[in-house]
C-alpha cells in the first residue's frame, strides 16, 4: 500500500528553508530510525514545482507492505517522534493522506503509446 500524503509548510517559513528542513533533516530522521524506516518499503519526497499553482509544497510517497507496518511505524516513541519533528517544518493542520492499493497503468514508460499518423 501506498501513502500520499499533501503537505504546506507553517506559516513564515520560506520555499527554500522548508525544502532544506524536509530533505536534510526529516527526511534522514525517517530513513535512518529503525523503528520507522525500517517499516517503510519506500518514501519519495515530492517538491511543488516553483510554477505550482495547487497550495501544496510538496507531496511524500511512502510504500509499506502492510496496513500493519504503516500502524508499526507511527506507534511508540519514534511515531511520536516524527510528528513532533513535523511542527518544525508542517502546517500539521492542512495536512491530507490519501491510502492506495494497487495501481492501474494507462501509459508505461517502458512501452509508450504507438505514435498516431
Amino acid at each position: 500500500m501506498k501513502l500520499f500524503a499533501f503537505v504546506k509548510r507553517k506559516e513564515g517559513m520560506s520555499r527554500e528553508d522548508f525544502l532544506t528542513y524536509w530533505h536534510t533533516q526529516h527526511g534522514p530522521m525517517i530513513r535512518d530510525t529503525p523503528e520507522l524506516g525500517g517499516q517503510t518499503l519506500s518514501y519519495v519526497q515530492y517538491p511543488a514545482a516553483p510554477q505550482d499553482q495547487s497550495g501544496w509544497d510538496g507531496v511524500a510517497v511512502q510504500e509499506f507492505a502492510t496496513w500493519d507496518d504503516f500502524l508499526a511505524m507511527l506507534s511508540g516513541p519514534a511515531g511520536d517522534m516524527m510528528r513532533e519533528d513535523e511542527a518544525n517544518f508542517l502546517d500539521p493542520s492542512s495536512i491530507k493522506v490519501v491510502f492506495t492499493e494497487g495501481q492501474v497503468v494507462m501509459i508505461d514508460p517502458a512501452n509508450p503509446p504507438a505514435a498516431q499518423p
